[in-house]
């Protein structure tokens, strides 16, 4: 039997479970090598898989040692993403040894899309067995996956040719928000309260931090963690365009936004939660509460950075940024 046909099979198998919409294996440069389910065309498997792989990669930079699988949640569905693990067994590792991939985890990733309503994580413990599965016939089969070379047209090499133009456009009008750059004080101080409150209430909290739009930080919070307080930009930064990607890829999926999303590690939790523009990120370790409980907290909090965030955006009104009306009558010569 062909590898694709062996993987289809284990797909479907996964498919068969209640509430699972789709399911799409996938290398880790974004090639799809096989999906089950409704899709509307190549083009779409191609676009989710990208997106995926984006998500994917990022939470493999962010968690390189231990990530089990990413969680995103959103009002008419969830999308779990999950690298498929080494099968622990002497003939295997060999195999893997020979291809030079014996510890590395995160070559190959499935993503699946349920129902809004289904436990992933039981998916998850479910399908464990077809993803063992389908790694072994991945490793045993000996095959690589090669992503098909891109054609263009005239028409969309002059497409990807006007992106280069950076002719100035004078009618061009630039407005710069100031709430892109800072929060007033006030909002700030009650920021900072919100964060103090939740540190006191997640014993185990390692970090906790607002961003806005770009990834910037508006507040923070440093607790049990070994993290530098300057790695927190870079963390926050990718965070941010986790979550932005994982709207794109919602969005090409069921057409919705996503809501939060869920990075579970083997020994910490990531959460990223959308707050208005901005995000709400905290990474929670395991030892002194559960999961289910972390997940009826988090919005409560996310409800009050929300408001103040949003209250923020109706004080701080845009301004036209119009470099003439500042420099007055002013001539360099």
């Amino acid at each position: 039997m062909h590898l694709h046909e062996k993987i289809k099979i284990h797909l479907d198998q996964i498919k068969q479970l209640k509430g699972v919409e789709n399911a799409v294996l996938t290398q880790r440069d974004g090639n799809p090598i096989q999906s089950t389910g409704v899709w509307f065309s190549k083009d779409e498997i191609f676009n989710v898989c990208s997106a995926a792989s984006a998500i994917f990669n990022v939470g493999v930079h962010l968690h390189p040692t231990d990530l089990k699988y990413i969680l995103i949640e959103g009002k008419k569905a969830k999308i779990l993403i999950a690298p498929l693990n080494n099968p622990l067994h002497n003939s295997l590792n060999k195999l893997l040894e020979q291809q030079g991939i014996l510890n590395d985890n995160h070559e190959y990733f499935i993503a699946i899309t349920a129902l809004p309503n289904v436990n992933l994580g039981g998916i998850f413990l479910q399908t464990s067995e077809c993803l063992k599965k389908i790694k072994t016939s991945l490793i045993t089969s000996g095959e690589t996956f090669k992503p098909p070379l891109i054609r263009f047209n005239d028409r969309k090499i002059q497409h990807i040719l006007n992106g280069f133009d950076v002719k100035e456009n004078d009618n061009l009008n630039l407005k710069i928000s100031p709430f892109s750059i800072s929060f007033s004080e006030t909002i700030s101080y009650k920021l900072k309260k919100v964060l103090k409150d939740f540190s006191l209430t997640i014993p185990d909290l390692k970090y906790a931090f607002i961003s806005i739009e770009g990834g910037f930080i508006a507040s923070q919070v440093l607790k049990n963690s070994e993290q530098p307080k300057e790695n927190l930009d870079n963390i926050s930064a990718m965070s941010y365009s986790v979550f932005q990607t994982a709207n794109r890829c919602s969005w090409l999926l069921k057409k919705m936004n996503t809501d939060n999303i869920l990075i579970d590690c083997n020994h910490k939790f990531q959460f990223i939660n959308g707050v208005g523009r901005s995000i709400f990120c905290t990474e929670i370790g395991k030892n002194k509460q559960k999961l289910g409980l972390l997940r009826l907290i988090l919005p409560q909090f996310s409800k009050k950075i929300s408001a103040l965030i949003k209250m923020a955006a109706e004080i701080q009104e845009p301004r036209l940024f119009d470099i003439k009306s500042l420099l007055g009558d002013l001539v360099i010569k």
